[in-house]
């Protein structure tokens, strides 16, 4: 892995493209490069610069800002960009791109891809996002041939690392994607946090009733395992830190395969997740309406019938993902993803490297490109970080 401090990029080549750049993670990263005096361009299927300014709106963009950073051509957009389309499998189609919005394809020094279409049939998620990553990695190839400072990253996903044989539609095609991020040799980094949340973020606000209406007669399971947390602006935070200013060893690059950064602020119980996402009214603990030794057998029908029955419900999937793993025992779970305690813990073991202790805890496999970042809170600062999202 190269030296890629801020100052030795020239100010020329300080360019970041982020594919999916409207969303709520985009939003948080497009403000931090534009903070730090970088070049952003966003790409979106929006297809003008109103809906784009809306959109970053609902997810708190500094909108006291957006027309500064149009006025001095320190934020450009790329509209109507559906990746899946076979064109973008052309260079001369990004080319003719940039050239439309007055910037040189070659002038990208970071790319950073966050497009993941998670509706649909199965068929149409596998197509949207492999297409896509077809694109983009011709691209890729080109830009890391003419750029000595282009770095490309990718936002993962923890379903990545599961051993299921059969996995919903999007979690599938984010393993798929993650064999062909690593056989092409051409990402850099792989950025995961299992559950990201920030003001804006809608998705698992509109389930939260759903699942919680779902899921009380099987309160026990509901409140029986823990996922990680991470607010939306430190995952930007860590990124850029991870990106500009972080100097990561040579040693762990190995065989081309992406460095995977695992980020975590700290971890909530799922269903005091769920309830602190409901209006404080709603905010009460369900009692259980059927006895406790059939909540097993519930939980194992709904896990086997709603994929099944609402194979295109995002939310069901969902739900029944969660059913899976609350049927688990705690010892047959297998780790996709790196507890609190147990980054601490990694970071006592000999074949573990700290690299930063303060403030921040970065820990680093010896063995693998794996890098483990803890940006611990208390559970009262984790609490605020889920309500965030509904005012």
């Amino acid at each position: 892995m190269s030296k890629h401090y801020l100052n030795k990029i020239p100010n020329s080549k300080m360019t970041v493209l982020i594919l999916g750049g409207g969303g709520f993670i985009g939003r948080a990263l497009t403000e931090k490069y534009l903070h730090e005096g970088w070049k952003v361009i966003i790409s979106t299927r929006l297809p003008n610069i109103t809906k784009i300014r809306n959109k970053l709106i609902s997810h708190n963009f500094d909108i006291s800002k957006f027309n500064k950073y149009i006025s001095n051509s320190q934020l450009l957009f790329i509209t109507k960009a559906d990746f899946s389309n076979p064109k973008w499998k052309d260079v001369q189609s990004w080319q003719e791109t940039f050239k439309k919005i007055g910037i040189s394809l070659y002038e990208i020094s970071r790319m950073i891809n966050l497009v993941a279409n998670t509706s649909g049939s199965a068929k149409e998620i596998l197509k949207s996002n492999l297409g896509t990553l077809d694109g983009m990695l011709t691209v890729v190839k080109k830009l890391k041939a003419q750029n000595n400072f282009f770095i490309f990253c990718n936002m993962g996903s923890t379903v990545e690392k599961r051993f299921e044989k059969k996995l919903p539609p999007y979690e599938k095609t984010k393993k798929i994607a993650r064999q062909k991020l690593e056989e092409s040799g051409l990402c850099d980094y792989q950025f995961i946090a299992a559950y990201v949340k920030g003001k804006g973020e809608q998705k698992m606000t509109q389930a939260a009733w759903s699942l919680w209406k779902k899921m009380r007669i099987c309160h026990r399971w509901f409140y029986g395992f823990k996922i990680s947390i991470i607010d939306v602006d430190d995952l930007a935070d860590i990124i850029y830190y991870i990106l500009e200013e972080f100097l990561v060893p040579s040693s762990i690059k190995i065989n081309k395969l992406p460095i995977e950064v695992n980020i975590t602020n700290g971890e909530l119980i799922f269903g005091e997740m769920v309830r602190n996402l409901l209006p404080k009214k709603l905010q009460v603990i369900p009692r259980p309406i059927i006895p406790c030794w059939l909540e097993k057998y519930f939980l194992k029908i709904y896990a086997l019938i709603i994929p099944i029955l609402k194979s295109r419900n995002q939310a069901s999937r969902r739900l029944a993902n969660f059913a899976k793993r609350s049927l688990m025992e705690a010892n047959q779970q297998k780790k996709i993803f790196k507890s609190v305690e147990e980054i601490k813990n990694l970071s006592l073991k000999n074949n573990y490297i700290v690299l930063k202790k303060e403030a921040t805890l970065i820990v680093v496999d010896k063995n693998r490109p794996i890098i483990y970042i803890l940006r611990e809170k208390s559970q009262k600062e984790l609490i605020q970080i889920i309500q965030k999202s509904v005012h």
